[in-house]
């Protein structure tokens, strides 16, 4: 029955999501070749690869996810995730209880993040970091403890954001399925079969300057296809890829401390120890030096996975 006050008919209001406990927030660079042997609980998990690649298995399914892409795994769905051995992938992985019958539209979804939902993840990680006192870079904790000076509040701004997310991530997945078009399968084939092509000829030329020219006459395609095929696969353009390539094996030299920062810039073919600082704080927000001192105590204790 409707329900009035002084006249007014109150509107209810439906909740179509409603999160009722968070179980892990993580924010972490795993090493390159990383791989977590997998789990399955009986709560949801997702994924968002905020930069690099990894290789995510489910009982079902085996997926490669991209740097702006997230994956969700239902309560009780087995799940894997191992890095690609070339990039050190930075991951959010958040856990959280939802009984909300909506919350089936998650099920076996690979979603992209757009701008909106971008935002307000960086809001969420942010508010957690206030609010939790456990270590959100820590991928073994089992339980989220508070900080006694959380601000006022705090944990239901996540719980509010966190379902926001979780709506723009279904309302704009409904929009994106009226719009895209959707590659053939020799097209897929095709496209990864040329990305393989110029990623390898790249590793295995980092100390070289390679120009976009140059990649693109190695593998015999034109600027225009390359950048397109690198957008899709890697979320950069060729040259950024490139670039970053060979940072990350800049950051793999400095955690294996294969010789001083002048000698690491000399190896990858940077015209200065200054311009390859500036590259890397530029990229990684921090200085090599920063870098060097901030590895932390899972990497070395993982330093047989470099």
């Amino acid at each position: 029955m409707n329900k009035h006050i002084d006249g007014f008919l109150l509107s209810s209001m439906k909740k179509d999501i409603n999160v009722t406990h968070f179980v892990t927030f993580h924010y972490f660079e795993y090493p390159h070749k990383f791989i977590f042997e997998g789990e399955r609980h009986d709560f949801w998990e997702l994924l968002y690869v905020d930069k690099g690649v990894v290789f995510v298995t489910t009982d079902t399914e085996h997926h490669q996810l991209q740097q702006g892409q997230i994956i969700f795994h239902k309560p009780n769905e087995f799940h894997t995730v191992e890095c690609n051995k070339i990039i050190s992938p930075c991951l959010v992985v958040i856990s959280f209880v939802c009984n909300s019958p909506s919350m089936k539209f998650f099920e076996n979804k690979v979603l992209p993040i757009t701008k909106k939902t971008k935002s307000l993840m960086s809001i969420i990680i942010n508010e957690a970091k206030k609010t939790f006192a456990t270590d959100l870079s820590d991928p073994y904790y089992k339980q989220l403890d508070f900080t006694p000076s959380r601000p006022f509040g705090s944990q239901q701004l996540i719980k509010n954001y966190f379902e926001a997310f979780l709506l723009e991530l279904m309302i704009h997945d409904a929009q994106d399925e009226r719009e895209k078009t959707i590659l053939n399968t020799s097209q897929s084939n095709d496209r990864r079969l040329r990305f393989e092509r110029a990623n390898t000829y790249m590793q295995s030329h980092l100390a070289d300057n390679l120009t976009l020219q140059d990649i693109c006459s190695h593998c015999s395609m034109s600027t225009t296809l390359a950048q397109q095929i690198f957008r899709h696969e890697t979320g950069n353009s060729m040259m950024q890829w490139y670039a970053r390539l060979r940072l990350e094996r800049a950051k793999q030299l400095i955690r294996e401390g294969k010789g001083n920062f002048t000698s690491i810039a000399y190896q990858l073919g940077y015209s200065s120890i200054h311009h390859f600082s500036k590259q890397f704080s530029k990229v990684y927000g921090k200085s090599p030096t920063e870098y060097a001192l901030s590895i932390t105590s899972l990497l070395n204790e993982d330093r047989q996975l470099f």
